[in-house]
């Protein structure tokens, strides 16, 4: 199988608005210009990841079927207007955690890069030629760490900085799908 190139994104903050620990369906809405980028790396050809730390869990704030709940929402949102998103990977240590086994430190937990790793291994993904796209320094150095591009998220317009990473890194997919 050839590995193809792929988008990575954190989601809290950078997909959906972070109310602070965010898992109530009541609590989603958009950051501003998410689902145009979704639909926009979609109609690119190129697959979408969430890789997001849900340390909540791990807190006990709320349960894993809480947060697979909430991105299967997401999921669902996303296909509405156009955007596909073919896998999350999660991790729910955290350094406060009250669970036991899910205290840090923890290689997954960005800023480590294990679930970009495992993702890409999942999906045959070049890593080389992918992009992660988070709202957190620890985003972007999980991304490089996984030997992709990165860029910090500033919260304002997604679809614009979609559009930016599509023309650095994926100008030949504009070319041939527009």
């Amino acid at each position: 199988m050839i590995n193809k190139p792929a988008i990575f994104l954190d989601r809290d903050d950078t997909l959906n608005v972070d109310v602070g620990y965010t898992y109530k369906l009541a609590d989603f809405r958009w950051v501003p210009g998410a689902p145009e980028a979704l639909r926009l790396f979609s109609d690119a050809g190129l697959d979408v990841f969430i890789v997001t730390n849900q340390g909540g869990i791990g807190q006990g704030l709320f349960t894993e079927n809480d947060m697979h709940r909430f991105n299967n929402h997401l999921i669902s949102e996303a296909a509405t207007h156009g955007g596909h998103i073919k896998d999350v990977a999660f991790c729910p240590h955290h350094p406060e955690a009250v669970i036991s086994t899910l205290l840090t430190p923890c290689p997954y937990r960005k800023p480590g890069h294990l679930m970009i790793m495992d993702l890409a291994k999942r999906w045959s993904l070049d890593l080389a030629n992918s992009v992660m796209i988070g709202d957190r320094d620890s985003d972007v150095a999980a991304g490089r760490a996984a030997g992709c591009h990165a860029y910090l998220f500033d919260g304002t317009d997604l679809h614009a900085l979609a559009r930016h990473v599509l023309d650095q890194h994926f100008p030949h997919l504009l070319m041939e799908r527009f």
